[in-house]
């Protein structure tokens, strides 16, 4: 398991605005597809390849295509979010769902939806912008264990120290893709300094 953080030019320029509550909600929509297509790019790096040979106008060429099948799972709704810029670098992929409403006073979650596609042995990436308490992961990454997935990521824009930490000790295997650690989490579990609640700014229900 590892915990990637990437960092570029681009994701802290584009950070910089998703944190600033005068974005506006089209304006959000940009940003997010912008480090997402940086996020996933970095995501994707370790998917394993297989050699084939296809022919071209002129002659048959050896070349690499992936050798397992891709599972996208965004959990709702803020979820979304990620879900455009994953399709646009591999459309193929397979896309799941997690419905999982947080109680606000307890941070604890219920899942409400649940729809997967066949996830045996494949790569299987869970979307949720915020790792916050690490609840709604963990419920999403035990739930697909059972169902042995060849590998288990988790990618998100945002996390607190106290969610990656979870994670990384209770599922060794599962790598963590993000653009950056926030300080901590406050009273009410929300991210500090974070972005405020990400799906009501994505989806424009403040």
């Amino acid at each position: 398991m590892a915990l990637y953080i990437i960092n570029h030019p681009v994701t802290e320029h584009v950070l910089t605005y998703l944190r600033d509550w005068k974005t506006t909600q089209a304006e959000y929509h940009t940003l997010c597809r912008r480090i997402g297509m940086i996020l996933f790019t970095k995501a994707f790096e370790n998917l394993a390849l297989e050699s084939t040979t296809v022919t071209t106008p002129l002659c048959n060429c050896k070349g690499k295509t992936l050798a397992n099948d891709v599972v996208l799972i965004p959990i709702l709704r803020a979820g979304f979010a990620l879900l455009s810029p994953a399709l646009e670098l591999l459309p193929e992929a397979m896309v799941g769902y997690f419905g999982l409403q947080r109680d606000e006073e307890t941070a604890q979650v219920e899942c409400y939806y649940q729809k997967l596609p066949p996830i045996t042995d494949m790569d299987v990436f869970i979307l949720d912008p915020m790792l916050a308490t690490g609840n709604s992961a963990h419920f999403s990454i035990q739930m697909l264990r059972n169902l042995q997935p060849k590998s288990i990521n988790f990618v998100s824009i945002l996390g607190a120290p106290e969610g990656i930490r979870r994670i990384m000790d209770e599922f060794p295997l599962v790598n963590i893709f993000t653009i950056a650690v926030d300080k901590e989490l406050n009273e009410k579990n929300f991210i500090v300094p974070g972005l405020g609640d990400f799906g009501d700014r994505f989806h424009g229900t403040l």
